[in-house]
């Protein structure tokens, strides 16, 4: 968390021509709203909705060549594969951004698996709250067990693998 993923998709999204892409996100994901990817920062960009349940796309027209997707870590692994793979054989380029670990460090929804079949894997760091230096894990803020909260800064924080390991009782 907090290492522009989403801010890096919104930023590439406006490098497209109009009409050669569509934006999706999850439809779980009403942080801030619907039909609409906000960065942490408040920069956004219009999205479509995409079921985490149904898993799939719309019909897209001939000259869309690029679907990008953020929260990938939303939507179930090995379906969402299977529907990403469909999009690739019709020739779309898929772009995609998500967390590859929960809070526990376990893999997160499609993101892990998705990345292992990407022409490129680019991963972004946050910095650690406690030390400052990279970050590439989260820990929660709160006590609520489930893989999948919805939260911000209020309920998640970034933090290096040592400060992990100290606030997770591992070292």
């Amino acid at each position: 968390m907090f290492s522009g993923k989403t801010t890096w998709i919104i930023d590439y999204v406006s490098r497209l021509t109009p009409g050669s892409f569509v934006l999706f996100k999850p439809d779980i994901d009403t942080r801030f709203g619907k039909n609409i990817c906000v960065t942490h920062h408040g920069k956004s960009y219009p999205a479509i909705n995409l079921s985490t349940k149904e898993l799939e796309f719309p019909t897209l027209k001939k000259e869309v060549k690029v679907i990008l997707i953020d929260e990938l870590n939303f939507f179930p692994a090995l379906r969402f594969t299977k529907v990403i793979k469909k999009q690739q054989k019709m020739g779309r380029d898929i772009i995609g951004a998500g967390l590859l670990y929960d809070y526990k460090k376990q893999s997160f929804g499609a993101t892990l698996p998705l990345s292992k079949i990407a022409d490129t894997f680019i991963q972004l760091y946050a910095r650690c709250d406690i030390c400052n230096k990279k970050a590439a894990h989260s820990y929660r803020k709160v006590d609520i067990k489930n893989q999948f909260l919805l939260g911000a800064k209020e309920t998640y924080g970034a933090c290096c693998d040592v400060c992990w390991g100290v606030l997770n009782n591992q070292i």
